[in-house]
């Protein structure tokens, strides 16, 4: 499955790939969402990531949780 990162709640979570604007969808941590239209020039925002998005995201994709144990 496809994801894409969209802001909320002050964080960048992650979103199936092709939600429906102005639908009900659910983040990778469990969170419900309503995708909005916005643009990331206009707004100028940066958003830290949602470790738990993160970290389900990175085991669908099969890429090591970070930080990574040395």
């Amino acid at each position: 499955m496809k994801f894409r990162w969209m802001p909320h709640e002050g964080r960048r979570h992650a979103i199936p790939d092709e939600p429906a604007r102005g639908r009900l969808v659910e983040t990778l941590c469990g969170n419900p969402f309503v995708p909005q239209e916005f643009s990331l020039w206009r707004d100028k925002i940066c958003w830290p990531t949602c470790w738990d998005c993160d970290g389900v995201w990175r085991e669908n994709e099969g890429i090591l949780p970070w930080p990574r144990k040395s």
